[in-house]
């Protein structure tokens, strides 16, 4: 069972969603099955009495109801309260600059104006939360349908666990599908006349739900662990839809920041692997003028008002904020020779053999260390996910291809819950983050000649690595860590192109690249994963 909340200022829109066809016309017969007063069929919305056309009266649709009974009663306190019942102007440019740069605001100031904060993590000026409380409850597809007397009382038990029954606040519970409800609130007291704010409601609802699962022998769900990413909101799914993307932009900004983070090892190196990008960083500076903090934009991606649309770290993921960076960087080897070069600035392909070849050595040593336990494994799963990101960039750059999708399947298993980085770093796990560093000065990859040998070593490596992390994260109780890691591993197999062993005796590498191993610009996509390309004018 998942619960998720979202708040807002428009009660009136809620209500007509509730109980209208739904956007894919998925609701049927709209009902309020639960209520603050324990008697949820008086708030049940009426129906429209039919229209006349043609001399004949036509009845009622389904979603043909009266709401405005029930508006009226969720509104009512807020209306004494003084809160707008719908959402307040949007925030111009005066405005924006008094909360910008805090303090009281003038006595001339709008009353909406309140409703606006500063956000220091975005760097922009934001609507507060609304009172307006809305929290979806989704059953597992696998349990059973639940009836109208059940989920009256799964509500009744989530509205006390948030607090928000017990506050004195108007709620109802809507359910017009089987396998879900929507609990509607107007976070209001009815005894202070004042607004009412949950503490904690996420973390209470979450473990209120888990307790409904064991209660009603329904498909249990992980605990919450803190380590789920920020999702993208409608807003940004919209636009990029609009825009013909198939991902956000900020789902596009962490794949590229996170490939940046972990192909470099100090703060310069990092900020111009975002500038070379074209992500536009800007650095934030504490008091003593040292960086605290960053933020990039995706090109392209502009705001009503014409400026880019900024994200820092943080938001993107809690491992990419720039404390987090340093402490990464500070345990990361640095890289004692660079890597020769041939006269069109690449990387010979003896380096690239060897730079993956090392690394797959590395990796089996990690293996032995998860199995033996000889060192933390959260600090071997992070840098695990690190090498993944790498070769990700390596043989895709930011392109959404199969080496992306699985460093991304994996992401989740690489966070520790409840902390972001692992407490301490084994030296495996150090060799781990300087191999991925190495992979990265190798440039572009081509999974070309001896070079897809090594990489076939390589993910077939990887492959067993994460097996044995997810067996360890199963082992802990880490269900979503453990889901993550067994989500990559075969999309880890598939890429080697069905080889289920490592390659031994292969040749060693040529003196000199062949000919058509030509180098390859970072913004044409790679050819199919280890396939070798055929030669122009061979029949």
């Amino acid at each position: 069972m998942i619960a998720k909340v979202v708040r807002g200022y428009r009660a009136a829109g809620l209500l007509a969603y509730l109980f209208g066809p739904g956007k894919y016309e998925t609701h049927h017969n709209p009902r309020v099955v639960a209520s603050w007063d324990g008697a949820p069929w008086l708030h049940q919305p009426a129906k429209l009495p039919g229209v006349v056309l043609d001399g004949e009266v036509v009845p009622a649709g389904e979603f043909d109801l009266d709401l405005r009974p029930l508006t009226q009663t969720m509104q009512e306190l807020a209306d004494a309260a003084g809160l707008p019942v719908s959402n307040p102007p949007r925030i111009t440019p005066q405005w924006a600059g008094h909360l910008e740069r805090g303090g009281r605001l003038p006595t001339d100031a709008p009353g909406w104006v309140r409703h606006y904060k500063y956000d220091p993590q975005a760097q922009a000026v934001v609507l507060r939360p609304g009172y307006v409380w809305h929290c979806p409850v989704r059953l597992h597809p696998d349990d059973p349908t639940l009836t109208d007397q059940q989920w009256q009382t799964i509500a009744e038990r989530l509205m006390r666990a948030t607090g928000i029954h017990q506050a004195g606040c108007r709620w109802i519970a809507v359910r017009h599908a089987d396998d879900h409800i929507h609990l509607m609130a107007s976070l209001i007291s009815e005894t202070t006349g004042k607004r009412f704010h949950p503490y904690r409601d996420y973390f209470q609802l979450r473990e209120e739900c888990r307790a409904i699962e064991r209660d009603l022998g329904l498909v249990e769900t992980a605990p919450a662990d803190k380590t789920a990413l920020t999702a993208p909101t409608r807003a940004e799914k919209g636009k990029a839809e609009r825009h013909g993307r198939s991902i956000t932009a900020r789902e596009e900004l962490r794949r590229a920041v996170a490939q940046c983070a972990a192909a470099t090892q100090d703060p310069a190196g990092f900020l111009a692997e975002l500038r070379r990008e074209g992500l536009d960083p800007r650095t934030t500076l504490d008091a003593e003028g040292q960086v605290c903090g960053y933020s990039v934009a995706r090109p392209g991606d502009l705001t009503a008002a014409g400026g880019p649309v900024r994200f820092s770290g943080s938001t993107l993921a809690t491992d990419l904020s720039w404390p987090t960076l340093l402490n990464r960087w500070a345990s990361t080897p640095p890289q004692v020779v660079p890597l020769p070069r041939t006269a069109d600035d690449r990387v010979p392909m003896t380096e690239r053999h060897a730079a993956l070849t090392t690394t797959a050595d590395t990796v089996d040593q990690a293996v032995a260390a998860v199995r033996e336990r000889s060192e933390d494994v959260d600090a071997l799963a992070h840098a695990t996910g690190e090498i993944l990101t790498v070769l990700a960039r390596g043989r895709e750059d930011r392109g959404p291809g199969p080496f992306a999708r699985t460093a991304e399947r994996y992401d989740r298993a690489a966070r520790t819950p409840h902390q972001v980085l692992p407490r301490s770093v084994g030296p495996v796990a150090r060799e781990l983050r300087r191999a991925s560093r190495h992979i990265a000065a190798a440039g572009a990859l081509t999974g070309r000649g001896n070079e897809k040998f090594a990489m076939t070593a390589l993910l077939l490596a990887l492959a067993g690595l994460v097996a044995e992390i997810a067996a360890w994260q199963q082992q802990r109780g880490r269900h979503h860590q453990a889901a993550a890691a067994q989500a990559a591993r075969d999309p880890l197999m598939a890429l080697t192109g069905g080889n289920r062993s490592r390659p031994a005796g292969h040749p060693a590498p040529p003196s000199r690249e062949p000919r058509w191993d030509r180098p390859r610009p970072r913004h044409e996509p790679p050819e199919t994963p280890l396939d070798r390309p055929q030669r122009r004018g061979s029949g």
